[in-house]
């Protein structure tokens, strides 16, 4: 007889075969004799199928993962192009509503010194209307355009300070708030200006050469005047 799982000879009445310990169920007899190497070739074959087996799993788990990165490469991809977009859009409409502020900006001043200049004309005074207008307009668009950013920040400002005041229940404008802020600024403004004009003046009177101040700075003594006029 021979074992039934690896064909050894066997002797009959064996419950398990001496080189495989195989149970020996239903044991082959002589004529039903099975060559070994039918059983070496039948284990190869099986684990042959086993090895493409496996090799098709791992083919088709990196294609899933190469799917997975391409999916995720494009929604990265989307994510990128919405983001940089945005920035762009979002940039671009910053610049627009800035550039167009400023504008208005600086067009307020120029009309607002020629509105000036117009009072002053329909009042008869005649000398400072020309002042208003031919000096005081284009100081006024200068300083606009100059100092938008200065004139935005200080907006910003007023508006942060009154919406504190406001929260601790003051009844205060924005007006108000504004003309405080404005207020500081000019008296800072003048304050600089005569103090430096003084310092000048006085080491000039030191000098004995009073006359070369006055032809060195008369400029700045119109500016400086024309401002107080303006601001008080």
């Amino acid at each position: 007889m021979f074992c039934s799982n690896c064909g050894t000879k066997i002797e009959e009445g064996d419950k398990f075969c001496k080189k495989c310990r195989r149970e020996q169920r239903l044991a082959v007899t002589d004529n039903e004799k099975v060559d070994e190497n039918d059983f070496v070739e039948s284990e190869n074959q099986h684990d042959d199928i086993n090895d493409i087996e496996n090799e098709n799993e791992m083919i088709a788990s990196e294609a899933s993962e190469v799917i997975t990165i391409k999916k995720e490469s494009f929604l990265k991809k989307i994510f990128k192009g919405v983001g940089v977009g945005g920035l762009v859009v979002g940039g671009g409409f910053l610049y627009i509503s800035f550039t167009i502020l400023q504008f208005l900006f600086i067009a307020f001043a120029g009309l607002s010194m020629i509105g000036l200049a117009i009072s002053l004309f329909s009042e008869g005074s005649i000398i400072w209307g020309l002042v208003a207008l031919f000096i005081g307009t284009p100081i006024a668009i200068g300083l606009a355009s100059y100092f938008f950013i200065f004139f935005l920040v200080l907006a910003i400002l007023a508006l942060i300070i009154w919406g504190i005041v406001s929260i601790f229940g003051f009844d205060v404008s924005f007006g108000s708030v504004w003309d405080g802020i404005w207020l500081v600024i000019k008296v800072l403004i003048l304050g600089g200006m005569a103090f430096f004009g003084i310092s000048a003046f006085i080491e000039a009177v030191k000098n004995k050469d009073v006359l070369s101040f006055f032809k060195e700075n008369w400029f700045y003594i119109l500016i400086f005047l024309f401002l107080l006029w303006l601001f008080f």
